[in-house]
């Protein structure tokens, strides 16, 4: 049941934590990072986690229950795409 919102889940972590690899790639051989790669792909690692959890909050949120639960789990998403940013770079801010 909901193959389809679970396989799109997968290849979202996949495809996101494919992208966090290669940003920590980059910066360990080439000295360079993408900013937006840093921030956002941990966001998606973390957006098809709750998606293949929860296969029917796919979609647009429809009560107010899901809609707080879909802005939690993008907060945390946000989070730990800011947590990866600073470890790629503490130096950007400035402490």
């Amino acid at each position: 049941m909901y193959i389809k919102q679970r396989i799109f889940a997968v290849v979202l972590i996949l495809g996101c934590a494919a992208m966090i690899y290669y940003g920590w790639y980059r910066l360990e051989q080439e000295g360079v990072y993408s900013l937006k790669m840093a921030a956002f792909a941990p966001l998606g690692v973390v957006g098809g986690i709750f998606l293949l959890i929860f296969p029917t909050m796919g979609g647009k949120p429809n009560t107010t229950k899901e809609k707080v639960i879909v802005l939690a789990v993008f907060a945390v998403g946000v989070v730990a795409g800011l947590i990866n940013w600073f470890l790629m770079d503490p130096g950007f801010f400035g402490w």
